[in-house]
């Protein structure tokens, strides 16, 4: 409560209570504002060599060869799958400006999964 008792009788001031909305939103008349425009991306800007994507797509391929060894060792059944998705990483990497990256993360992902999966059987 405040030190003022005029302010804390139910009947506050106009201003106070002209920004508590009344009614349904769903009633025809009231007006919503929309939201605020934000950057639009086109998605075929997304994929074009210079972009962010496709060369992160290269790092997080090379990233996961670390997971995928270590999947051939302790866990050969979910190294399968750990390979698959750095291969499918560098299939994607082969479309940026680092094709020889992507190249070298596909083929050893490729002589993992085949060890992972002879691990297996």
């Amino acid at each position: 409560m405040s030190d003022n008792p005029e302010n804390d009788s139910p009947n506050q001031d106009a201003s106070d209570t002209a920004a508590v909305r009344h009614g349904s939103p769903f009633a025809p008349g009231s007006v919503r504002p929309l939201a605020p425009e934000v950057a639009v991306i086109v998605p075929a800007e997304v994929w074009v060599p210079e972009s962010g994507v496709l060369v992160s797509a290269v790092l997080a391929s090379a990233v996961i060869l670390l997971f995928s060894l270590a999947c051939w060792r302790l866990f050969p059944g979910g190294g399968i799958l750990v390979t698959s998705l750095g291969g499918t990483l560098a299939i994607m990497g082969m479309f940026s400006k680092r094709t020889l990256s992507a190249t070298v993360c596909l083929l050893a992902h490729a002589g993992l999964f085949a060890a992972c999966y002879w691990t297996l059987i």
